[in-house]
């Protein structure tokens, strides 16, 4: 005989409720609303003691490194920036590599070889963490700055970078990089995320540590850096772990500005986010991106800030599978009706553009779900490759 689900005791409907839709709501909500709430109040009432600043005589030598792949249309304006910024040009080196462009990238970089920028030049592409373990390795600078060859810096970003190493206790700083002319369908969601997502990383770092750099803009210790392997998807993340691992902070500098062009469509924002996904399964399942060794604190943001948001398509999957299977209990009626006005409000804004602040975060929380979880099987399958598949713009 079928079990009739409407005949079951109330009791029972409420504790399944209780004991399994509840704590997967729970887990769910954690790392978007809960943890926000929590990691605030943190910030400010445990905060991690600062340590006293040690400024020496004089700057710490910096080399900063830029990576580029058929970068012809901006490498230029790349350049120029570099040149232009404020910090002490005798204690800065400005390292490019080509990685293998088919274009006129190295032809145009040649030039400035003479105005004191070091050009390297691969016959064949490796990809950026292959680069940067080669480039590296050898050098004696104090400070490795890590930076993409589309990202344009203010003049003083560098400088407002290293002052923050002034505190021993800091072993990494990313900046703050502004997205522009991103494609309408994701504006005004993408700004409100970096909003959010910015003032978690000042809170987290005044907690104790972020979890992750920006890798458009970070700066990091010599003696903190750790190659990774070169297949590694997403570097900056398994080089900041490695920092936390050293018994290091990453902190994050607001006065540090960069500008970058946004994602110029929906399919290039998708590509990026199943590659970042993807290399987070793949650092958690080499070990790599675990925080192994380190604090108490940096296992919270860690496992709050990062690991239960990779989760989150797999929970919001079964949440919504247990939902349908207990589909008479109260909680679980509430759970469907909001996945349903959830997945109306993000089609609103796909198939009619529709915008309003509920709207976009409705569609890009169900895009960054949908784009997560292909990312998160694929890098658990290893078929995610590590070269990057350069947008055309």
């Amino acid at each position: 005989m079928g079990l009739d689900a409407a005949r079951l005791p109330t009791g029972i409907a409420y504790k399944m409720d209780c004991f399994i839709v509840g704590p997967l709501l729970v887990l769910l909500t954690y790392p978007f609303i809960i943890y926000p709430a929590l990691l605030a109040v943190l910030a400010r009432y445990c905060p991690y003691p600062r340590k006293a600043t040690e400024p020496g005589d004089e700057p710490p030598t910096v080399a900063m490194a830029v990576c580029a792949l058929n970068e012809q249309e901006v490498i230029r304006d790349k350049i120029e920036n570099c040149l232009a910024l404020t910090y002490r040009k005798d204690k800065l080196s400005l390292v490019f590599v080509s990685d293998g462009s088919e274009d006129k990238t190295a032809e145009i970089i040649r030039p400035y070889v003479s105005e004191g920028i070091e050009l390297v030049e691969r016959e064949t592409r490796i990809g950026k963490p292959a680069n940067l373990n080669r480039v590296l390795q050898d050098r004696t600078e104090d400070i490795f700055v890590l930076s993409d060859a589309n990202v344009l810096y203010e003049p003083d970003a560098l400088d407002r970078l290293v002052e923050r190493f002034a505190d021993p206790s800091v072993g990494a700083v990313s900046g703050r990089v502004f997205l522009t002319d991103t494609t309408q369908r994701l504006d005004q969601a993408e700004k409100h995320y970096y909003s959010l997502e910015w003032k978690l990383q000042s809170r987290a770092a005044e907690f104790y540590s972020m979890a992750g750099a920006d890798g458009a803009m970070y700066a990091v210790r010599r003696e903190m850096f750790r190659a990774c392997p070169d297949d590694t998807l997403i570097d900056d993340f398994v080089i900041a772990v490695g920092v936390v691992r050293s018994g290091k902070r990453v902190v994050f500098e607001p006065a540090a500005i960069g500008w970058e062009k946004g994602p110029s469509s929906l399919k290039e924002e998708f590509r990026r986010k199943v590659r970042i996904a993807a290399g987070a399964a793949q650092s958690v399942l080499r070990g790599n991106g675990l925080p192994f060794g380190s604090t108490a604190r940096m296992w919270f943001v860690f496992l709050s800030h990062k690991l239960l948001r990779w989760l989150s398509p797999f929970l919001l999957a079964l949440t919504i599978l247990v939902a349908a299977l207990t589909w008479w209990c109260p909680l679980s009626i509430t759970t469907l009706m909001a996945v349903v006005l959830l997945l109306a409000a993000a089609a609103l804004k796909l198939v009619f553009g529709l915008s309003h602040p509920l709207i976009n975060a409705a569609f890009y929380f169900v895009f960054a779900q949908v784009s997560t979880g292909l990312g998160l099987v694929k890098g658990i399958a290893g078929t995610q490759s590590v070269l990057w598949e350069k947008a055309n713009r």
